[in-house]
């Protein structure tokens, strides 16, 4: 227990009294009422709720302040003032107040302190210096978390920007080839990219991935995919020599939980044939003029970056005709789980309708017809996920 001298003295060291003389009236009615009390580690000294009756001078130990189950600060340094604002207002505690080892505190109910302030009106003094510094100090910490904020928005604004740069821009608008492309993050930066490439003799490749999840790590990745996409394709535009290397950027750059899934496709319009192979991802559709059918060019592999891939892996694609006016349509599936205000998914049946019911209209008015359904569909409800969509059509 500590000695009236030592109370005394330890008093007038702290922020609440260090400007009171020694002959303070005072403060030694505050010597007097001030409650020693020693706390075991993890004692709650006061809930949030709780009524404010008494403020906390810490003698020595550790307190934490905790809000919503998250402790916000720590005091440690003798003298540190807790629970002043129950001297001044009539609100109930504003937080939680724990011990983190074996705390000695000096305890001073509300009513003793303004008994001790009629006798010595300058220890309101103290009390202002203590709000006044308890304020400045939260002023500062506000500021600093708004510059914070401020900050990470300004990198995520120009992380958007750097993502829809990755974009085609502008479409494909060849004598035998159209295409219209649209790409939508459900946040500020999403995972979702699709590309055109323009090989040689009237060739072209078509490109769509979709990193799980949206975010700061999803749009690294599709960055880093663009980049291995056509530093491949200058060397070697096959099909499978594309999925292979973008399966290496995937294994080598992916975090933990996280993988892609992609499309990859060249259209051959002079020999009217088409290459794809499909990753883990929806099943593109291809709509045969000649016939007025919609077929499903499913997926041949597994996601990429799911799981380590077998040294004898070997991706290949598949062949298929090309034929005038056929429409072959790619997408993420933030399209076909988009739900309604029932909680229902658009699907794939809903989406081949509007695709049968436009297919004589221009890629871009398709594009249109597809995306206005899914926004009448969703009746206001925003994207959950990014909304990818790539119409190609031949002429």
């Amino acid at each position: 227990m500590l000695s009236t001298q030592q109370k005394l003295e330890f008093l007038r060291e702290t922020q609440l009294f260090s400007h009171l003389s020694s002959n303070s009236k005072g403060l030694a009615l505050i010597c007097q009422i001030a409650q020693e009390i020693d706390y075991p580690a993890e004692h709650v000294l006061f809930s949030e709720g709780d009524e404010g009756d008494s403020l906390y001078l810490l003698v020595n130990g550790n307190v934490g302040i905790i809000k919503d189950n998250i402790q916000v600060i720590t005091f440690s340094q003798p003298g540190d003032c807790i629970g002043e604002m129950a001297l001044v207002a009539d609100d109930p505690r504003s937080a939680t107040v724990k011990t983190a080892q074996a705390t000695k505190m000096l305890k001073i109910p509300r009513n003793d302190f303004y008994q001790a302030m009629t006798r010595d009106f300058s220890i309101a003094q103290g009390m202002f210096s203590v709000l006044n510094e308890k304020l400045r100090r939260g002023l500062s910490a506000e500021w600093n978390a708004m510059r914070k904020e401020i900050a990470q928005q300004e990198s995520m604004r120009m992380a958007a920007e750097v993502q829809q740069s990755l974009l085609p821009d502008k479409e494909i608008d060849h004598p035998k080839l159209a295409t219209a492309g649209y790409c939508q993050p459900a946040d500020s930066v999403g995972g979702d990219y699709y590309d055109y490439i323009h090989l040689p003799d009237a060739r072209f490749a078509i490109f769509l991935s979709d990193v799980m999840g949206h975010g700061y790590h999803s749009a690294m990745l599709t960055a880093m995919t663009k980049s291995g996409l056509h530093t491949q394709i200058s060397f070697d535009s096959s099909v499978a020599a594309v999925m292979k290397a973008i399966n290496r950027i995937a294994e080598h750059h992916i975090q933990t939980f996280m993988y892609l899934t992609c499309c990859c496709v060249i259209i051959d319009t002079t020999k009217q044939k088409l290459e794809f192979a499909n990753a883990g991802h929806p099943p593109m559709f291809l709509y045969r003029a000649a016939t007025n059918e919609i077929l499903e060019l499913e997926s041949q592999f597994m996601p990429l970056g799911l799981l380590p891939t077998p040294e004898d892996m070997i991706y290949h694609a598949e062949e298929i005709s090309w034929n005038p006016d056929d429409i072959l349509v790619l997408y993420s599936d933030g399209i076909t789980e988009a739900e309604n205000p029932e909680e229902e998914m658009y699907g794939t049946d809903r989406f081949k309708d509007i695709l049968l019911d436009s297919a004589g209209l221009s890629p871009s008015e398709i594009k249109q017809k597809i995306l206005c359904d899914l926004e009448m569909y969703r009746s206001g409800n925003g994207p959950e996920d990014d909304v990818t969509l790539v119409v190609v059509k031949a002429r």
